[in-house]
């Protein structure tokens, strides 16, 4: 590896822009298809900001999880976090499983859940995640079960 992939100095950070980079980065990543990197990336950036009271998607989907008859994610899990999970791990539940079919729907409910976690934190949206809440509205409004 050469050092002319990587930028001349360091950098300064902190958790806002750290997470608003990531995810810019993860809706880039799901336009692309890589559900992968899309549900790592909007799940560190979940996870990396602040707890709130103010309402956003996580919230939501945690309450979703517990309904009886709720559809199970890949292994079988009813876990929300199964997908990223086994990302990080390589386990759903506790177990190792090699394999998972990924549904198309599952990137955009992480991406969206950091999303919104970061406007329930900041009070802001960027112009990306603007434009993206505006598809991924659209997308949910013709996929309603």
């Amino acid at each position: 590896m050469t050092t002319e992939l990587f930028g001349p100095v360091a950098i300064d950070t902190n958790i806002r822009l750290a997470a608003m980079r990531q995810i810019h980065c993860a809706i880039e990543h799901l336009k692309e298809g890589h559900y992968e990197a899309a549900i790592t990336l909007g799940a560190a950036a979940e996870c990396m900001l602040p707890e709130t009271a103010a309402q956003h998607l996580r919230q939501a989907v945690k309450k979703m999880s517990k309904q009886p008859n709720i559809q199970q994610a890949p292994g079988g899990s009813t876990d929300p976090n199964a997908c990223s999970i086994w990302l990080k791990h390589g386990t759903i539940d506790g177990q190792r499983v090699e394999a998972i079919t990924i549904p198309a729907e599952e990137s955009m409910v992480v991406v969206c859940r950091a999303m919104t976690k970061f406007n329930a934190v900041y009070n802001d949206m960027t112009p990306q995640m603007a434009a993206f809440h505006a598809i991924a509205m659209r997308w949910a409004a013709t996929h309603q079960g």
